[in-house]
Protein backbone atom coordinates (compact mmCIF):
# COMPACT_ATOMS: atom_id res chain seq x y z
CA UNK A 1 0.00 0.00 0.00
CA UNK A 2 1.37 3.38 -0.97
CA UNK A 3 0.08 6.48 0.77
CA UNK A 4 0.36 9.46 -1.57
CA UNK A 5 -0.38 12.40 0.74
CA UNK A 6 0.88 11.49 4.18
CA UNK A 7 0.53 14.62 6.29
CA UNK A 8 -0.05 13.99 10.03
CA UNK A 9 -0.77 17.13 12.06
CA UNK A 10 -1.61 18.29 15.56
CA UNK A 11 -3.70 21.40 16.21
CA UNK A 12 -3.92 23.02 19.63
CA UNK A 13 -7.04 25.01 20.46
CA UNK A 14 -6.80 27.62 23.22
CA UNK A 15 -9.41 29.97 24.63
CA UNK A 16 -12.47 30.10 26.82
CA UNK A 17 -14.77 28.96 23.99
CA UNK A 18 -12.63 25.97 22.89
CA UNK A 19 -15.16 23.36 24.09
CA UNK A 20 -18.14 25.05 22.43
CA UNK A 21 -16.11 25.63 19.28
CA UNK A 22 -15.23 21.98 18.75
CA UNK A 23 -18.57 20.66 20.06
CA UNK A 24 -20.40 22.43 17.22
CA UNK A 25 -18.17 20.90 14.53
CA UNK A 26 -17.66 17.25 15.52
CA UNK A 27 -20.01 14.25 15.43
CA UNK A 28 -19.22 12.94 18.92
CA UNK A 29 -20.09 14.56 22.25
CA UNK A 30 -17.10 16.32 23.80
CA UNK A 31 -19.00 16.71 27.06
CA UNK A 32 -18.86 12.97 27.87
CA UNK A 33 -16.10 13.43 30.49
CA UNK A 34 -13.40 11.36 28.80
CA UNK A 35 -9.74 12.33 28.46
CA UNK A 36 -9.55 11.32 24.80
CA UNK A 37 -12.19 11.03 22.11
CA UNK A 38 -12.39 10.02 18.45
CA UNK A 39 -14.78 11.84 16.20
CA UNK A 40 -15.55 12.84 12.63
CA UNK A 41 -15.94 16.15 10.90
CA UNK A 42 -18.40 15.78 8.03
CA UNK A 43 -19.34 17.50 4.80
CA UNK A 44 -22.85 19.00 4.58
CA UNK A 45 -23.80 15.83 2.65
CA UNK A 46 -22.87 13.68 5.69
CA UNK A 47 -19.65 12.24 4.22
CA UNK A 48 -16.47 11.94 6.30
CA UNK A 49 -14.11 14.85 5.72
CA UNK A 50 -11.77 14.33 8.70
CA UNK A 51 -11.32 11.70 11.38
CA UNK A 52 -9.76 13.24 14.47
CA UNK A 53 -8.62 12.32 17.94
CA UNK A 54 -9.27 14.93 20.62
CA UNK A 55 -7.14 14.96 23.77
CA UNK A 56 -8.23 17.13 26.67
CA UNK A 57 -5.47 19.10 28.35
CA UNK A 58 -5.81 21.61 31.20
CA UNK A 59 -5.76 24.81 29.14
CA UNK A 60 -6.28 23.58 25.59
CA UNK A 61 -7.57 20.85 23.32
CA UNK A 62 -5.16 18.77 21.25
CA UNK A 63 -6.54 17.62 17.90
CA UNK A 64 -4.66 14.87 16.05
CA UNK A 65 -5.31 14.17 12.37
CA UNK A 66 -3.25 11.21 11.16
CA UNK A 67 -3.33 12.26 7.50
CA UNK A 68 -4.55 15.78 6.77
CA UNK A 69 -5.61 15.53 3.12
CA UNK A 70 -8.12 18.39 3.18
CA UNK A 71 -6.42 21.08 5.31
CA UNK A 72 -8.06 20.78 8.72
CA UNK A 73 -6.34 23.92 10.00
CA UNK A 74 -7.96 26.11 7.31
CA UNK A 75 -11.30 24.46 8.04
CA UNK A 76 -10.95 25.38 11.73
CA UNK A 77 -9.80 28.92 10.88
CA UNK A 78 -13.08 29.62 9.07
CA UNK A 79 -15.07 28.83 12.19
CA UNK A 80 -12.53 30.30 14.63
CA UNK A 81 -13.37 33.82 13.47
CA UNK A 82 -16.73 33.41 15.20
CA UNK A 83 -15.26 32.24 18.52
CA UNK A 84 -12.88 33.46 21.20
CA UNK A 85 -10.17 30.88 20.50
CA UNK A 86 -6.68 30.67 19.05
CA UNK A 87 -5.16 27.86 17.00
CA UNK A 88 -1.65 26.49 16.62
CA UNK A 89 -0.63 23.90 14.04
CA UNK A 90 2.24 21.43 14.26
CA UNK A 91 3.42 18.77 11.84
CA UNK A 92 3.86 15.32 13.31
CA UNK A 93 6.57 12.81 12.48
CA UNK A 94 5.58 10.97 9.30
CA UNK A 95 7.37 7.83 10.51
CA UNK A 96 4.67 7.30 13.16
CA UNK A 97 1.81 7.30 10.63
CA UNK A 98 2.93 5.13 7.74
CA UNK A 99 1.87 1.73 6.52
CA UNK A 100 2.61 0.04 9.86
CA UNK A 101 0.32 2.48 11.68
CA UNK A 102 -2.48 1.82 9.18
CA UNK A 103 -2.10 -1.97 9.33
CA UNK A 104 -1.89 -2.00 13.14
CA UNK A 105 -5.10 0.03 13.26
CA UNK A 106 -6.78 -2.54 11.03
CA UNK A 107 -5.57 -5.38 13.25
CA UNK A 108 -7.20 -3.64 16.23
CA UNK A 109 -10.44 -3.37 14.25
CA UNK A 110 -10.09 0.34 13.60
CA UNK A 111 -10.10 1.79 10.09
CA UNK A 112 -8.46 5.23 9.93
CA UNK A 113 -10.48 6.99 7.24
CA UNK A 114 -7.86 9.72 6.87
CA UNK A 115 -5.97 7.31 4.60
CA UNK A 116 -8.92 6.78 2.23
CA UNK A 117 -10.28 9.17 -0.43
CA UNK A 118 -12.29 11.76 1.46
CA UNK A 119 -15.94 12.54 1.07
CA UNK A 120 -16.81 9.05 -0.14
CA UNK A 121 -17.86 7.34 3.11
CA UNK A 122 -20.65 7.95 5.59
CA UNK A 123 -19.81 7.47 9.28
CA UNK A 124 -22.12 4.49 9.85
CA UNK A 125 -20.15 2.59 7.20
CA UNK A 126 -17.00 2.81 9.30
CA UNK A 127 -17.23 3.66 13.04
CA UNK A 128 -20.74 4.27 14.27
CA UNK A 129 -19.35 4.83 17.79
CA UNK A 130 -17.70 8.07 16.62
CA UNK A 131 -21.15 9.65 16.40
CA UNK A 132 -23.44 10.69 19.21
CA UNK A 133 -26.94 10.70 17.75
CA UNK A 134 -28.36 12.39 20.86
CA UNK A 135 -25.98 15.36 20.69
CA UNK A 136 -27.56 17.25 17.80
CA UNK A 137 -26.10 20.09 15.75
CA UNK A 138 -23.05 19.36 13.65
CA UNK A 139 -22.38 19.72 9.94
CA UNK A 140 -24.01 16.84 8.07
CA UNK A 141 -26.16 15.84 11.05
CA UNK A 142 -29.47 15.76 9.18
CA UNK A 143 -28.20 13.25 6.62
CA UNK A 144 -26.46 11.05 9.22
CA UNK A 145 -29.55 11.00 11.47
CA UNK A 146 -31.81 10.13 8.54
CA UNK A 147 -29.58 7.21 7.61
CA UNK A 148 -29.47 5.99 11.21
CA UNK A 149 -33.19 6.21 11.76
CA UNK A 150 -34.00 4.48 8.50
CA UNK A 151 -31.48 1.81 9.52
CA UNK A 152 -29.91 1.65 6.10
CA UNK A 153 -27.62 -1.32 5.70
CA UNK A 154 -23.89 -0.69 6.05
CA UNK A 155 -21.71 -1.43 3.06
CA UNK A 156 -19.00 -4.02 3.58
CA UNK A 157 -15.80 -3.02 1.82
CA UNK A 158 -14.25 -5.90 -0.06
CA UNK A 159 -10.86 -4.20 -0.02
CA UNK A 160 -11.00 -4.05 3.78
CA UNK A 161 -11.73 -7.76 3.96
CA UNK A 162 -8.81 -8.43 1.65
CA UNK A 163 -6.47 -6.28 3.75
CA UNK A 164 -7.44 -8.08 6.93
CA UNK A 165 -6.95 -11.50 5.29
CA UNK A 166 -3.55 -10.51 3.90
CA UNK A 167 -2.19 -9.30 7.23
Amino acid sequence: MKIETLNPIKILIYGDERIDFIQNIITNDILNDSKSLYSYILTPQGKILFEIQINFMNDYLEIICSNDQSDLFSYFEKYAKLSDISLQKFRLDIANYGEDYFLNSLKMGRLDTNFLPHSTLIPSEVHDEYINYQKGCFVGQEVVSRIKHRQLQKRIFSFLKKLIKIH
